[in-house]
């Protein structure tokens, strides 16, 4: 990605809004494909399934933001997934998808798409906050959450490993960390990418 200085200050319109939302869904699924190996294990999961996807998606969003560098990109990109969790009944997630959005949305405006550190810090924080997206109920509801899995089937000692591990803060942090580490991995491929391969085959223009 270069550091052009050109600005756009036109909102998203129909085109943008299917394109995003496809891109968002993909995003999406690729988290879902690259947790799927690692579903018996949690730390697996965590350190190995998320470190995929971020590094993954990161092509996927770089070619996103270059098909679309309009206000409300980083709006819909998030707030589709912000969505999903309130349909889904986790209110909490919902809400911190959403301010999110907010937050991705606001370091990208004023020609912030179409440079690398506003654009990869939207990025890096979307990824993040998606990989913790299993943390915050047992974070912020604790033991009436850890209750409601229970009632809802689950094991309660599959549940109590749960809710130990996302109360870990050794955990949280290095997730973090980890995180933000494979979401520039991801980042720069894209860009080398962009530059060696979707640019001069005409599939998007470098932002």
């Amino acid at each position: 990605m270069s550091g052009k200085s050109k600005k756009n200050k036109k909102t998203i319109g129909l085109k943008e809004v299917i394109l995003v939302t496809l891109f968002s869904v993909l995003t999406f699924v690729v988290s879902m494909i690259t947790a799927i190996p690692f579903a018996g294990s949690v730390m697996l999961q965590l350190y190995v399934g998320y470190a995929l996807m971020a590094i993954i998606s990161g092509p996927i969003y770089v070619l996103m933001i270059s098909k679309s560098s309009k206000t409300g990109t980083q709006l819909l990109f998030m707030g589709i997934k912000a969505l999903y969790f309130f349909l889904m009944g986790q209110v909490v997630t919902g809400v911190i998808f959403a301010v999110t959005a907010c937050i991705c949305e606001a370091l990208c405006v004023n020609g912030g798409y179409h440079k690398a550190v506003p654009a990869g810090a939207a990025y890096a924080l979307h990824t993040t906050i998606y990989g913790l997206g299993s943390f915050f109920p047992v974070i912020l509801l604790g033991d009436t959450y850890a209750q409601s899995l229970i009632d809802k089937g689950y094991a309660e000692e599959t549940v109590n490993t749960m809710v130990s591990t996302y109360r870990n803060p050794v955990i949280v942090v290095t997730v973090i960390l980890m995180l933000i580490v494979t979401s520039v991995i991801g980042m720069v491929i894209g860009s080398k990418l962009m530059k060696k391969q979707f640019a001069p085959a005409g599939i998007a223009e470098e932002v």
